[in-house]
């Protein structure tokens, strides 16, 4: 049989190697708060507003007193519209085959077109 005071001295030495010495955490240190100078001054009060605030209609100036206000421009060849060129001929109104008007016609009318069968399409394919 073993020793009991022998076996009682390896367990003491096994527990000791086995001991996890506890961490040396070292106390952290809080300054102290700063409080800012601006949060201390006294707070400004903007004046009170007046009794009775002016409404949209008088705070408007009407059409006559701004045309009045502004300068009238001078005569000035760049700020005045040359004479119609009469070799220039505007195009005629209405919706032509061949004017824009009738080409955005036709493409929107196309696309509805599109869209009208997209519908059908997906309706059936549902049902």
């Amino acid at each position: 049989m073993s020793d009991p005071t022998r076996d009682a001295d390896d367990a003491a030495r096994a527990e000791s190697e086995l001991a996890v010495p506890e961490p040396a955490v070292p106390e952290p240190t809080i300054p102290d708060a700063v409080i800012p100078d601006a949060a201390l001054a006294e707070p400004v009060i903007p004046p009170a507003p007046p009794e009775e605030a002016p409404t949209r209609a008088a705070r408007r100036t009407s059409a006559a007193e701004k045309l009045s206000a502004a300068p009238a421009p001078a005569s000035d060849r760049r700020l005045t519209a040359p004479p119609p060129d009469p070799t220039v001929v505007p195009p005629p109104a209405g919706a032509t085959p061949s004017s824009y008007r009738g080409w955005t016609i036709a493409i929107c009318s196309f696309l509805a077109l599109l869209l009208s069968g997209a519908v059908v399409t997906i309706g059936v394919l549902l049902s």
